[in-house]
């Protein structure tokens, strides 16, 4: 599984706890890997918390993920993160 690769033995053992084995085995690699990159890009500080709670986000198109992080971003201002980071739920909009 390729996500230990990118999550602490801590998340990823969450990750496998949390999911379906069949449905961890359905994640493209490279599309993760974009979108990851996509939110490190933007100093998300909390990316495993993403990836354990929001791990669909991660199958979505990257440049549709980058639209709906930029819509966030105009909508909640320049201190968008860490508003983001103290309530999570905005990450919801991402998937609809």
């Amino acid at each position: 599984m390729f996500l230990s690769k990118y999550l602490d033995d801590f998340y990823f053992n969450l990750v496998i706890n949390n999911y379906e084995e069949e449905y961890l085995n359905t994640l493209d690699e490279d599309n993760f890997i974009k979108i990851y990159q996509l939110f490190n890009d933007y100093n998300f500080y909390f990316i495993n918390d993403i990836v354990l709670n929001y791990l669909e986000i991660f199958t979505m198109p990257s440049d549709l993920v980058k639209n709906k992080i930029e819509t966030l971003k105009q909508r909640l201002g320049f201190n968008f993160v860490n508003i983001i980071g103290n309530n999570m739920k905005y990450l919801n909009e991402l998937l609809y």
